[in-house]
């Protein structure tokens, strides 16, 4: 049962959510700490008006940045709240993490998949998204908390056109073959025949997406694990690893992990429980 002193404290302390708490953190009090070194900093009220200026125009922002990642005030405003320190050694912290992904994750789970096509795309990028490391999912935190906006994820879905050759629908056909050490091959040749001017027996066609499916894929991984890092975030924060909370209190809403798959109606596929996750 909580003391009198702690209800008292509880009432005090401000209730705010995970990302508005990280926005505050990184925009507001971070700025406070001068670049390690020589201390100089950029006149501006805070790493926000650096931001509103340039980075929403997709300029880089050539500034010189303090420890915690955000271009420092110049104006004495005194030091970071404890709150927000505690919010940049927990971020710290995720430098030191790596991303997992489970078999189960798929970046559209609303979409018909039929052919394969789909599936094919998200394959070649899937290495890519695997080498996520800690720093970079760091990067993307302090980015979206300065930014105040979560990463983007929407796009549209991709049509089916004929692969086509000389103006025409291509065929192809699969031809065996050995490699220098005798083991079974299997490549991709030209089906037609030009002299029968048909096409060669057990040729087929083949289709394309129209979109950028392996782009909008990396998007969507990016936005699950800007969810995730930020539910680790809240836990840990939660929880006192980094201290007392002194001023806030975080509530229980959290991002969802596969925004797309709640807005089409297909939540439990396209967030199973752990399919991405960071971990040492």
């Amino acid at each position: 049962m909580k003391t009198g002193a702690v209800l008292e404290k509880d009432i005090r302390m401000k209730q705010i959510e995970i990302t508005k708490f990280l926005e505050w953190a990184y925009r507001l009090e971070l700025p406070k700490v001068e670049r390690a070194g020589d201390g100089i900093g950029v006149s501006v009220a805070s790493s926000w008006g650096m931001v509103a200026s340039y980075g929403m125009l997709g300029t880089v922002i050539d500034a010189p940045l303090n420890s915690y990642g955000v271009v420092p005030v110049s104006m004495d405003e005194g030091d970071p709240h404890p709150d927000a320190m505690a919010v940049a050694q927990a971020v710290i912290a995720l430098g030191c993490m790596r991303v997992g992904i489970g078999a189960s994750w798929t970046p559209f789970p609303e979409w018909a998949d039929g052919d394969g096509l789909v599936a094919e795309a998200v394959a070649r990028v899937r290495a890519r998204m695997e080498s996520m490391a800690g720093a970079e999912v760091q990067t993307m935190l302090i980015a979206r908390a300065v930014l105040g906006r979560k990463p983007d994820w929407r796009g549209q879905e991709p049509g089916r056109v004929m692969v086509m050759r000389n103006g025409r629908p291509a065929w192809f056909m699969k031809e065996a073959g050995q490699d220098a050490y005798g083991n079974h091959t299997e490549r991709e040749v030209d089906g037609w025949n030009p002299r029968s001017r048909r096409p060669r027996p057990g040729a087929y066609r083949k289709q394309r997406l129209t979109g950028d499916v392996c782009g909008l894929a990396v998007d969507r991984f990016r936005r699950t694990v800007w969810a995730c890092a930020v539910r680790h975030l809240r836990r840990e924060l939660v929880s006192g690893v980094y201290g007392p909370l002194t001023a806030h209190v975080i509530s229980d809403v959290v991002p969802t992990m596969a925004p797309w798959a709640v807005v089409s109606g297909v939540e439990d596929a396209g967030d199973p429980c752990g399919a991405v996750s960071l971990f040492l």
